[in-house]
């Protein structure tokens, strides 16, 4: 992605439009990571690795609420959240039994990125 996943703090206070244009831009890196082709079938059970590179590290509650916007574009569109792209069924346990493994990586000032890996599990 082309930049830091953001921290729970940063889009708690967001306001509705702002939030709205975030997740836009994280359905788009998600999109473009994946070559622009949706597949065919979610990934029904997953597991999610994160490596979020940034200047600072943020604390862990900080860190695990602000991958809200990118949780959202790669599970199935409904409803409640048109913008999924259908990567994995849900980010529920049910459907991910363990919380993503994130790691913050440095990375200098302004250069924040994040590498997201999708994981099938039996």
């Amino acid at each position: 992605m082309a930049t830091a996943t953001p921290s729970n703090n940063a889009i708690k206070g967001m306001h509705f439009h702002a939030y709205k244009k975030l997740r836009n831009g994280w359905r788009a890196s998600v999109l473009a990571a994946i070559g622009g082709k949706l597949p065919a079938a979610p990934i029904s059970r997953s597991a999610l690795e994160i490596e979020r590179y940034c200047a600072g590290s943020l604390d862990w509650d900080n860190a695990y609420g602000g991958l809200k916007p990118l949780l959202d574009c790669l599970v199935v569109p409904s409803a409640r959240n048109p913008d999924g792209l259908g990567l994995i069924t849900d980010d529920g346990p049910k459907f991910m039994p363990e919380a993503p493994r994130v790691f913050q990586l440095p990375a200098k000032r302004g250069a924040g990125y994040a590498i997201v890996r999708i994981y099938a599990i039996g």
